[in-house]
């Protein structure tokens, strides 16, 4: 009998975005000498307004803002007068072709900081949402606080191995600690949130698969596609065991997404955060050749050989 997968609704956040130019810009709005080449911009200008909306106050002053490479949605370091810096999200371009499971990245985000803050002791940000009420703020603005540190990805050559252990075992804990929130169905986040996500993890699973082999499909990707569905319904069966919907940020434990204090060589923050399911935690990438210190964290280390061995690799 050939497996059936359902694809679930193109849930696409249509986003009234301003949009935004690249590079550094100073308070009078002109980019700086690093980037002498780019266009004027509305961007400080347009940050200014936000930042003094958001905190009500029109004594606070930006003095510059700088767009930082390497992300999907439009991110920008907003440095302020009185020393302090303030991380600002906005949605990605509105010419940007995003996957089915990209389109509510920001929204995703913010509920699943909101709560972590709530049931953790995690060093997660903290949002503030705009609420946005129109005219040049008309945007879903998310700004979330800086946390001090330096990615995992810039310091890791440098660590001892004591040093690494460390930070794996206290990597292991936190994941520990994600995973251990439930939900009462399985799916993306917006979905369980909304009441309308799956009753089982396998139903699930193949759901989130079928959308990432139409995204290839749509985009002309060469992968072996009925191979792919054959070998899944195959093994399919053992995505049954799981039974409970945990959180699972796929893209937590990434070099850039662990911040290290810079003095003391330990994890003080935690991001990425905009990919979440919720289903088995040994989907999360972060699983993906762990070391035995990660595990120690963790508190159980999957067998080798097994059915949650067969699942990861699904």
């Amino acid at each position: 009998m050939p497996l059936k997968m359902h694809l679930p609704p193109l849930d696409v956040a249509v986003y009234p975005v301003v949009t935004m130019s690249h590079g550094r810009y100073g308070r009078s709005g002109r980019p700086t000498s690093t980037s002498s080449n780019v266009p004027n911009s509305p961007d400080f200008s347009i940050i200014q307004k936000l930042v003094r909306h958001v905190f009500h106050s029109s004594r606070v002053v930006v003095q510059q803002v700088e767009r930082l490479q390497g992300h999907l949605q439009q991110v920008y370091l907003v440095r302020m007068a009185d020393g302090g810096a303030l991380m600002l999200k906005c949605p990605p371009p509105f010419n940007t072709r995003l996957l089915r499971h990209e389109q509510r990245g920001l929204e995703t985000e913010a509920k699943i900081v909101e709560l972590l803050a709530a049931n953790t002791q995690l060093p997660v940000p903290q949002f503030i949402k705009h609420d946005p009420q129109g005219g040049s703020l008309g945007s879903p603005y998310l700004m979330l606080s800086h946390i001090p540190g330096t990615p995992l990805a810039e310091v890791a050559p440098y660590l001892s191995a004591s040093e690494r252990s460390i930070v794996d075992r206290t990597l292991g804990a936190c994941v520990r600690s994600i995973t251990s929130l439930a939900a009462p169905s399985f799916g993306i986040t917006h979905r369980v949130f909304s009441g309308t996500g799956s009753a089982t993890w396998r139903e699930a699973f193949l759901s989130l698969l079928e959308s990432a082999l139409r995204d290839a499909e749509d985009m002309l990707v060469s992968i072996p596609y009925d191979s792919i569905r054959y070998h899944v319904a195959r093994h399919g069966y053992l995505l049954e065991e799981i039974s409970e919907a945990r959180l699972v940020p796929l893209d937590m434990g990434g070099l850039e997404n662990v911040l290290l204090d810079d003095r003391t060589k330990q994890v003080c923050g935690l991001l990425g955060f905009s990919n979440v399911i919720w289903g088995d935690p040994m989907m999360a990438a972060v699983f993906t050749n762990a070391s035995e210190a990660f595990y120690e964290g963790y508190g159980e280390c999957p067998a080798r050989i097994g059915p949650a061995h067969v699942r990861q690799l699904l």
